[in-house]
């Protein structure tokens, strides 16, 4: 079940006036509005930033192009600009969007932004080489790929061998459990 919860532009503009009007803390109006501490001070700064206009950014799935994520980076760097500046500045609902894209940026450079593709992919996981298998010939590297290939299908095959095992027997018990009740008539 997703626990979050979406509010409105009203309802985050009423939130954000408790706090800023009535001079109400972040903990007391979280608790009456019931939603988090983190969410309001996110949409007080995205509010002190932007004004109303913060409020109206939409969380959900964007895609961003590389040079804007290099543009968004780029100007945090050279400005001096917060992540939450930076968020309200460029219309990204997410500080933490931009962290990542910041990550990368510092570890990879350009190129890694340009390299990412649109949301985030599952990398594969990377074989470790030992000194051994780089010591071996193309042929021999290629007869040990074959061969922790076989394994992995060999066990893949063996799991789903159970698996079947294991759904039969469940459906022989529902069968017999339906069997075993009397019926209403």
């Amino acid at each position: 079940m997703d626990k979050r919860r979406k509010y409105s532009f009203e309802q985050k503009l009423a939130i954000v006036m408790a706090v800023e009007n009535d001079y109400q803390s972040v903990s007391s109006v979280a608790r009456g509005f019931g939603c988090s501490r983190f969410c309001i001070q996110q949409w007080l700064e995205h509010y002190r930033i932007a004004g109303e206009v913060g409020l109206k950014l939409q969380v959900g799935l964007k895609v961003y192009t590389s040079k804007f994520r290099i543009k968004v980076v780029e100007k945090i760097l050279n400005k001096d600009l917060s992540l939450m500046e930076a968020s309200s500045i460029f219309g990204i609902s997410s500080a933490a969007t931009i962290y990542n894209w910041l990550c990368i940026y510092k570890r990879e450079g350009r190129q890694g932004l340009l390299m990412m593709g649109s949301g985030q992919k599952k990398q594969p996981m990377k074989h470790k080489t030992s000194q051994v298998e780089q010591n071996l010939t193309p042929e021999q590297q290629e007869l040990a790929a074959l061969k922790a290939e076989n394994e992995w299908l060999r066990t893949e095959n063996a799991y789903l061998k159970k698996l079947d095992a294991l759904m039969k027997e469940e459906q022989a018990q529902n069968k017999k459990q339906k069997e075993q009740k009397p019926s209403g008539n």
